[in-house]
């Protein structure tokens, strides 16, 4: 009796390298904030920073889907798939933040003429980059335990980013133009929004190795 021959690629789990596409999308993050600190230090004029980083989020963006459908259809994966979708997402959110950021001080351009970041903003985005160091070296240790200890640091970074917002709100006391203080106010929350979204990839970093022990 003649019987059906199944394809042996019906019983072979299927296998992605989720942590290399992870990667991927982080030097995609990167490069956003790359962008970020050009532009509040005036070596990347507004417009052309929004051009790139809006470039920089649809590549990020399907970065980021591929590395959920290789999730979906892996096997089994270094780390929690949870865990990996998580990260995914919340490394979307920094690409969004940093994105959004830069947007909204266009927004305040007059024709082609912008204003700078004033020194409050250049210190909030400076202090978010050295941020990122640890919390990218983090990320790429994974699934070592050593990413948990980068992603303390990162932490420890993070927090003294809150000192230098408060800083920024408390001045906004002594702007004598109203619509410049309500323009700079928006500015600072943007750089907050972004000061959450790389605090939550530095604590799903943490939980990830915490819970793999």
């Amino acid at each position: 009796m003649h019987r059906p021959r199944l394809s042996n690629a019906w019983f072979l789990p299927r296998s992605f390298d989720v942590l290399g596409m992870l990667r991927q999308q982080l030097d995609i993050v990167e490069q956003c904030i790359h962008v970020l600190n050009d532009w509040g230090h005036g070596k990347i004029p507004t417009h052309d920073a929004v051009a790139e980083l809006r470039v920089a989020a649809g590549n990020e963006h399907r970065a980021r889907r591929t590395l959920n459908n290789a999730v979906r259809d892996s096997f089994s994966t270094p780390i929690e798939a949870e865990d990996l979708f998580e990260l995914g997402e919340r490394l979307g959110e920094i690409t969004e933040a940093g994105y959004a950021l830069v947007r909204e001080s266009e927004l305040s351009c007059s024709g082609p003429t912008c204003a700078a970041p004033d020194p409050y903003l250049v210190e909030l985005i400076d202090r978010l980059a050295k941020a990122l160091i640890p919390l990218a070296q983090g990320l790429r240790a994974l699934p070592s335990g050593d990413a948990a200890t980068c992603a303390d640091h990162a932490i420890e970074e993070l927090s003294a980013v809150e000192h230098t917002y408060r800083a920024a709100i408390a001045d906004l006391e002594t702007e004598p133009d109203v619509r410049r203080e309500l323009r700079r106010r928006e500015l600072y929350r943007r750089a907050e929004h972004l000061h959450a979204a790389m605090m939550r990839v530095a604590r799903r970093t943490w939980y990830s190795v915490y819970k793999s022990r």
